[in-house]
């Protein structure tokens, strides 16, 4: 079998390839699993064939205790699975209903479709598809099978644009005669989720920090997810080796961190893909884009920092136009304390001291007794508060929002511990960052009590103000 043809991205397959890397049967099988590229009906092939040609082996060091003696076994019930479920999906019945939605491809800017009829047969649903989409539009289409009293639960089948199937489950309900059939003591382990992620991979890559890239998948013209490699667990022998070793890490470690550019011409820090589906970015330099290729370089010490910061300035320049450019990005970010605008000079620090005073970034919103009032609550020192405070408030903001949440609870209930100047203080903290107690988790409201944050409610984010 050629393996490396299962391997997402070219670049990573050609890599293995040159070097010969090999694998037992479980991490071929992981490998076979993740392919974007082949059709359910190719990777039952290819399992077949891990069955029929290849010494059987057990489970992959892992971190989640997830152990089986048997990869042979565990693909021979797999397969099984999807057979029986497929042979469910087609299976006209009076009580279920089908539906589409279809995820298209970035380039064609049309959002995901959803399927505003339903169909009895998944053939028609299908062909609806065809009449409302053209075939190079689609990336992906799913058709569910809805049970109408929604006991049954429900079947998934992912298809391409051809359609061809991809992949398929059954959902929800566990109890129902179907999975009966099944002679395993946790129908889970027949699904195939032991492929979907507990496992770390021992894929080697030909890439380095300060390399450009993007995920497999994406063309050079569409690739919203260009970037800059700044870290991975390959960088890091140990944390690799431990990885492999299954005493840490799983398939959601096998993601990097890169450096990547917003609309403004900005980096922010995120997040990649897997690295198995990382491959060199061929495409060109357009836009903000161009400020990725100086930060490629100034990685691999081609440029120094001035020139990176002239190409910089200049790029956003160019991008900005009429739009506003904020301080901190994701990933990329300053903390208030550190901005220029509140350094101190060595007399100002001097005087602070003496005068007990407050900081640039606290004495433009709160006064001493405020901060004293803060100091008091948490323990602490005012120096500790003020840098506490940074960032718009910081993590005070959720304290003084449950002060105020525990002040109106004493306040209804009667209880003696009820002090109105606490409440008072706590919501003038609020309002000097222009925040009141609402859109605050109260843990005294229904469900509250449950959150699991103790004394700091954390914030309903969808409500705060940016």
């Amino acid at each position: 079998m050629n393996i490396y043809d299962y391997i997402n991205s070219r670049d990573v397959a050609e890599h293995c390839r040159s070097i010969n890397k090999t694998w037992d049967v479980c991490a071929m099988a992981a490998i076979i699993h993740s392919s974007k590229k082949h059709t359910m009906k190719e990777k039952h092939t290819a399992y077949q064939a891990l069955i029929d040609q290849y010494p059987d082996a057990p489970a992959l060091p892992n971190m989640h205790g997830f152990r089986f003696t048997s990869t042979h076994k565990k693909l021979a019930e797999m397969m099984d699975y999807e057979r029986k479920v497929m042979e469910l999906f087609k299976m006209p019945e009076s009580d279920a209903v089908y539906q589409w939605y279809v995820c298209p491809h970035r380039q064609y800017g049309r959002e995901v479709d959803f399927s505003t009829a339903v169909y009895r047969t998944w053939e028609k649903a299908l062909d609806n598809v065809k009449e409302r989409w053209q075939r190079d539009e689609i990336s992906k289409i799913t058709v569910e099978k809805i049970y109408i009293n929604g006991e049954k639960g429900s079947v998934e089948v992912t298809f391409d644009n051809d359609g061809n199937v991809k992949s398929c489950n059954y959902s929800e309900n566990r109890d129902t005669p179907f999975f009966a059939q099944f002679a395993v003591a946790d129908v889970n382990d027949i699904c195939g989720l032991w492929l979907e992620g507990v496992f770390y991979l021992d894929i080697p890559i030909p890439f380095k920090r300060g390399d450009v890239l993007i995920c497999s998948g994406d063309s050079p013209e569409e690739a919203r997810s260009v970037f800059v490699l700044d870290n991975i667990e390959h960088f890091e022998p140990e944390a690799l080796a431990r990885c492999l070793r299954g005493e840490r890490g799983d398939r959601s470690d096998m993601r990097g961190w890169g450096l990547f550019v917003g609309g403004d011409g900005v980096i922010y820090g995120d997040h990649t893909g897997y690295f198995d589906y990382f491959e060199y970015y061929r495409g060109e330099f357009k836009r903000e884009r161009r400020i990725l290729h100086y930060v490629s370089l100034f990685m691999n010490e081609q440029i120094k920092l001035p020139e990176l910061m002239v190409m910089q300035c200049r790029i956003m320049l160019d991008c900005l136009e009429e739009r506003s450019l904020g301080i901190n990005h994701h990933g990329v970010w300053i903390q208030e304390d550190l901005l220029a605008e509140n350094r101190l000079t060595p007399d100002e620090k001097e005087r602070i001291e003496k005068e007990d005073g407050l900081m640039p970034w606290v004495a433009k919103k709160l006064s001493n007794h405020q901060v004293e009032f803060l100091a008091r609550e948490r323990n602490m020192d005012k120096k500790a508060v003020q840098m506490g405070l940074t960032n718009g408030g910081g993590w005070f903001l959720g304290i003084c929002a449950g002060i105020v949440h525990d002040e109106i609870h004493y306040a209804k209930t009667g209880d003696v511990k009820y002090n109105p100047e606490r409440k008072a203080m706590a919501r003038s903290v609020l309002e000097a960052y222009g925040h009141t107690e609402d859109g605050w988790i109260d843990k005294h409201s229904e469900g509250g009590a449950n959150t699991g944050y103790g004394d700091i409610p954390m914030p309903d984010y969808s409500k705060l103000k940016n």
